[in-house]
């Protein structure tokens, strides 16, 4: 199996996202694709599919090359999760059903009828095992508890939310068992168990995969070849996400060495054909002409080097520290809560000043509940929670929401309470140009909107901060300014995350919510 992209240009409107860009890809890898956000990594798995189509190149595909591809939007399906799973298997899903209509018929029959009904089942029942039947619809249920969903197989999808979508779509293109696999952030609305599940499952798989993913322990553990894309452009690093992160850095070095040395040899030589015609005119001595003419051929060999560019996203925010906190940051004693049904109860924990804990657990446990209470969003229904002195948070929720009318610009001038040049000024630092600035907030990609809050949060004098999925939607390069500037932070931080590679960089201790309480472990 081979999938083979040959000079690829795509683009849209005046916007070039892919230049001449070539790509090969043999069977049994396993690939990342990253890049900044809006680089084009969602377009070319697309590319990939085949479901966009090029301006420029060819797309070649081996003979009976089956693709899976799973995108960031839902498919529609009316029925049950079962039955959208097993869409692909069809005729055993058919068999089944035929197979049980059979069943209920043998438990009203006599013994005449009850031969014949065993016979017919019989025969269907050979033509499922034939199917691998048995083994496709067990299959089915090591997915569904692997992302955790085994008790919505039989609810209609209609009906799911947002993440059991997500989950269900996921085990949809892992069943369709294809040669080639295409996942655009596939860890999205899984918790610990869940994404580790689906390392497992992945990197003991011998399919090809391709993914798109900010989770850089996802892929430390699942890739072995990265394709990083940049202005257009396709690099290839061999190795995981650790080795790309290092190789990148060292290739950008010494690329860096290479266009200097380019330039100097550059230089020199037309500084030497300048001086070799200056005494070719004053000698008049047709031998430095000649000597000019042979460097200026020379000159124009030269393959000529393009100036090598780190991306480096213009955030250089530093974080204001206000006045310290007491000692003792948060006491909860005996803290319980519920809706439809019990989530924690007797969760005791101190939190003290500078100390840096990940709330962690899974879906569904409570972590973004329990930074409610403690925000004052949510009511205590019980035990209670106490604050230190002199507290002063910044706060990041999951759900981030703007008024749609206003413009980037119009909504910071509002929040920040500055002049219209200091707002601008501001904003540049959190990576927002001065086109940018005149976006409507409802045009915000999940990215810009946690820029945006950043911005608005961290202009206040802070000792403390909590928030909740930070690394969500962002790409690697502006997670990394954040984790440098929350490093160097000299107050309390406080975290819910399902991003272990964030967490390690910056947590000292983990609250885990499991089994209806909360148990504290050291990092």
């Amino acid at each position: 199996m081979t999938i083979h992209l040959q000079n690829i240009t795509k683009s849209y409107t005046q916007d070039i996202i892919l230049d001449d860009l070539t790509m090969k890809i043999t069977d049994g890898e396993h690939i990342a694709i990253v890049g900044e956000n809006g680089c084009g990594k969602s377009t070319l798995l697309k590319v990939i599919a085949g479901l966009e189509n090029i301006q420029e190149g060819e797309r070649i595909v081996s003979k009976h090359t089956k693709i899976a591809y799973l995108n960031q939007n839902f498919d529609e399906f009316s029925g049950t999760v079962e039955a959208y799973l097993m869409q692909t298997y069809s005729d055993i899903m058919h068999l089944q059903k035929k197979m049980k209509a059979l069943e209920k018929a043998m438990e009203k029959v006599d013994e005449v009828e009850l031969e014949h009904l065993l016979k017919k089942y019989g025969n269907i029942q050979e033509r499922f095992e034939q199917l691998d039947g048995y083994h496709i619809f067990t299959f089915v249920d090591q997915i569904a508890h692997g992302l955790q969903f085994s008790s919505l197989l039989y609810s209609e999808y209609e009906v799911l939310s947002g993440g059991e979508k997500a989950r269900v779509n996921l085990a949809r293109r892992l069943l369709e068992r294809p040669d080639v696999l295409l996942l655009d952030e596939p860890t999205n609305h899984l918790d610990f168990k869940g994404i580790a599940w689906l390392e497992n499952f992945l990197a003991n798989d011998k399919q090809t995969i391709i993914v798109v993913s900010h989770d850089r322990t996802f892929l430390n553990h699942c890739v072995s070849k990265i394709y990083e894309i940049s202005y257009g452009e396709l690099s290839v690093y061999h190795g995981n996400y650790d080795v790309y992160r290092k190789e990148k850095n060292e290739r950008f070095l010494r690329m860096q060495e290479d266009y200097e040395a380019q330039q100097n040899e550059i230089k020199r030589l037309e500084a030497a054909i300048r001086q070799f015609r200056q005494w070719g005119r004053e000698g008049d001595n047709e031998k430095f002409f000649k000597k000019a003419i042979m460097l200026e051929k020379r000159l124009d060999k030269i393959e000529r080097m393009r100036r090598p560019r780190l991306i480096q996203r213009n955030m250089d925010f530093t974080l204001s520290m206000a006045k310290r906190s007491s000692k003792h940051v948060l006491e909860i004693k005996e803290l319980g809560h519920c809706f439809d049904k019990l989530l924690f109860e007797h969760v005791n924990a101190t939190l003290c000043f500078k100390e840096r804990v990940a709330i962690c657990g899974e879906n569904g446990t409570g972590k973004s509940t329990l930074i409610k209470l403690i925000m004052g969003v949510e009511e205590i229904q019980e035990g209670s929670i106490q604050y230190g002195n002199h507290i002063a948070i910044g706060y990041l929720p999951q759900m981030i929401s703007f008024p749609k009318d206003m413009t980037i610009l119009e909504y910071a001038k509002k929040e920040l309470c500055m002049n219209e040049e200091d707002t601008r000024r501001y904003l540049m630092k959190y990576g927002f140009d001065h086109i940018d600035m005149m976006k409507r907030l409802k045009a915000l990609s999940g990215g810009e909107k946690t820029r945006l809050k950043l911005a608005e949060m961290l202009s206040k004098e802070i000792n403390m901060i909590i928030l909740d999925e930070p690394t969500n939607h962002l790409d690697f390069t502006s997670i990394d300014i954040i984790e440098e500037n929350l490093q160097a932070f000299a107050g309390t931080l406080l975290v819910v995350s399902h991003d272990r590679y964030f967490i390690q960089a910056l947590c000292e201790k983990v609250w885990m919510l499991e089994d209806q309480t909360m148990k504290e472990y050291i990092l």
